[in-house]
C-alpha cells in the first residue's frame, strides 16, 4: 500500500471516529435518515473496471471511500449517492466544460448561451463529473473526474440550475483552497457536530469563484 493511500484511509478513519458523536443528535429539519445507514463498499473490481470501461481514472479519495467505508448511504442530506445509479447518470466519458477559474455564472450567460443550456439543449453541462448529494429542490454537491485542467480535476462543486445560479467549486473554509472529496465529507461531519437541533447548512454557503 503506497503511502497516499495509507495517509488517505487513516483520515476516511478519523472522519469515521468523529461520525461516534453523532449519536444522541436529532434535528428538526431533517433530509435522509439521521443518524445515517451506510450501504457496504463496492469491491474494488467492480469500481476499477468502471473506470476502464469510462475511460477516467476517479480522485483516490473518493475511490478509496466507496470501496473501504461506504457505496452510499443516507445522509448528507437527501443521501451519498452511488456511483453506479442507473437513471440520468451524468456523461463522464465526456470532460467537465468548466474549470475552478471560469466556472458556470448563470448571471453572465448572453441570451444565447443560457438558451444553448436551457432551452435548445445543444451545451450539454452534465458530463465529467459523478453525483456526491442531493440538498433538495435540484441543488446538488458533485464531484469533477474527467477535465484537462489539473486544478479543477478532484474537486467538489455546488451544482444549482434549478433556481438560475450556476456550477461553482466549493471553498473549504479552512484554507481558502478548493474543496476535495475529504475536505467536502468531513466539512459535512463537523457542520453536523456543531449544529443545534434547530439548525441547518448548505453547502451553497461555500460556492465561490476563484481568483
Amino acid at each position: 500500500m503506497n503511502s497516499d493511500i495509507t495517509v488517505i484511509d487513516e483520515r476516511i478513519q478519523s472522519i469515521v471516529k468523529k461520525m461516534e458523536g453523532f449519536a444522541g443528535k436529532q434535528f428538526t429539519l431533517e433530509c435522509g435518515e439521521f443518524p445515517p445507514v451506510w450501504d457496504k463498499p463496492y469491491p474494488i473490481e467492480k469500481v476499477e473496471a468502471f473506470e476502464k470501461e469510462k475511460g477516467i481514472i476517479l480522485p483516490l479519495e473518493y475511490k478509496r471511500f466507496i470501496t473501504t467505508f461506504a457505496s452510499s448511504g443516507t445522509q448528507p442530506f437527501y443521501g451519498f449517492m452511488p456511483l453506479f445509479d442507473g437513471e440520468d447518470e451524468p456523461d463522464v466519458e465526456k470532460k467537465f466544460l468548466y474549470t475552478i477559474r471560469k466556472p458556470l455564472n448563470v448571471y453572465n450567460l448572453s441570451k444565447e448561451e443560457y438558451a444553448q443550456i436551457y432551452i435548445d439543449r445543444t451545451v450539454n453541462v452534465d458530463q465529467g463529473y459523478v453525483m456526491l448529494t442531493h440538498e433538495g429542490c435540484a441543488m446538488y454537491s458533485i464531484l469533477i473526474v474527467n477535465t484537462d485542467d489539473p486544478e479543477t480535476y478532484g474537486t467538489v462543486w455546488f451544482y444549482d440550475l434549478a433556481d438560475d445560479a450556476g456550477i461553482y467549486p466549493l471553498k473549504n473554509p479552512a484554507n481558502d483552497k478548493p474543496m476535495g472529496f475529504l475536505d467536502w465529507f468531513e466539512y459535512y461531519v463537523d457542520k453536523t457536530l456543531s449544529m443545534g437541533e434547530d439548525d441547518y447548512f448548505s453547502y451553497g454557503e461555500l460556492a465561490w469563484v476563484f481568483q
